[in-house]
């Protein structure tokens, strides 16, 4: 059985279909931050003698076998993209398959863009896990390392952009970045505060163990703090944007156009929820309304503040501007989704 299986990979990994080219870029990029003295190998054609090498070195083991495994077993990679913290997945997941895709990002926008990606992929986990009533000290701890770790990553690059077009798009990146951390700060706030009201009903009925109790008052507080980690982080990079753009305040006509359209856009949208009696009366849909007239205000202090030549302080309030009505569609959303879910369960429930 182990012979078929041992058979069956070597023949995954000789139909390896990555050119040269790819191969060399990511060995290069993983293997440029290790000091490590390469070691004679016997028998470079012997898979057992390779085994044992792998043994003596953590480089291998920790680097190439995880590489092995992602070249030849895709269905195993594939797996892992909705794996979360609970998982045996996760790790190849965070450490493996996602570093390996940043490797792969070459430009510094790329790379703000994937690491903004990820940090929204760790807090939409975060809010499954929620759902589920399983996120506990360790779990949250995870996530909020990894939640700092992809701002980091993003402050970096957007610190590292010099030329005039890079620091546009990465203007871009940022005002995304903020609206998705803020927007989904709220909905972790909403559903732990649901989840907690829902087991102070459920106290009434049943008694819980010490343990228990113990247990579901750390998952309790847990997204409390990972909110709290993404909100800080969205300042962050507002500080680093900021710091960017305030000194190259160029075309500012055309970048508040652009923002009121977005703007428009939203408020269009929201009128269409209404007018359809699509509207709930969900906190994080509720909120999605604040978040547009705030964004309002926002446009409107920008124009003011123009006039009275504050330019700094007018490009400042036209970007809080935009991730306000970014804010508003993403809250829109969610807090529909949210009350889908919610629906589907009372039809189970009612069923069973």
């Amino acid at each position: 059985m182990n012979d078929k299986k041992l058979k069956n990979g070597i023949d995954e990994i000789k139909n390896i279909v990555m050119t040269n080219a790819e191969k060399k870029h990511i060995i290069d990029n993983i293997l440029s931050t290790s000091n490590v003295n390469p070691k004679a190998i016997k028998s470079p054609w012997s898979f057992y003698s390779f085994i044992l090498i792998t043994r003596k070195s953590q480089l291998v083991y920790y680097i190439v076998i995880p590489l092995i495994i992602l070249l030849s077993s895709g269905g195993v990679v594939f797996a892992s993209q909705d794996s979360l913290p609970d998982s045996i997945l996760y790790p190849l997941k965070v450490n493996v398959v996602e570093p390996i895709g940043g490797a792969l990002k070459f430009s510094l926008n790329k790379k703000a863009k994937y690491e903004s990606s990820l940090a929204t992929k760790r807090l939409v986990e975060a809010e499954t896990l929620v759902n589920q009533g399983k996120l506990d000290k360790i779990k949250e701890d995870k996530i909020n390392s990894l939640l700092t770790k992809h701002t980091n990553a993003l402050n970096l690059a957007i610190n590292e952009s010099t030329s005039e077009d890079v620091n546009e798009e990465m203007s871009t990146v940022a005002t995304d970045f903020r609206a998705q951390m803020n927007a989904h700060a709220k909905v972790l706030d909403v559903l732990s505060n649901e989840k907690e009201s829902k087991k102070e009903k459920n106290i009434e009925i049943e008694k819980e163990t010490e343990i228990e109790t113990k247990a579901k008052a750390e998952a309790d507080i847990s997204d409390i703090k990972i909110s709290n980690t993404a909100r800080l982080s969205a300042d962050k990079i507002k500080d680093s944007s900021n710091n960017k753009n305030d000194k190259k305040i160029k075309n500012f006509k055309e970048k508040k156009d652009k923002v009121r359209f977005i703007v428009e856009d939203a408020d269009k949208n929201m009128n269409s929820v209404i007018v359809n009696d699509k509207t709930t009366n969900d906190p994080v849909s509720e909120d999605s309304y604040k978040k547009l007239d705030q964004a309002k205000a926002y446009l409107y202090d920008a124009d003011k503040k123009d006039e009275e030549g504050k330019h700094e302080e007018a490009y400042t309030s036209l970007l809080d501007s935009l991730v306000s009505a970014k804010e508003a569609e993403i809250l829109l959303k969610e807090g529909q989704k949210i009350e889908k879910n919610k629906e589907i369960m009372n039809l189970i429930e009612i069923d069973d």
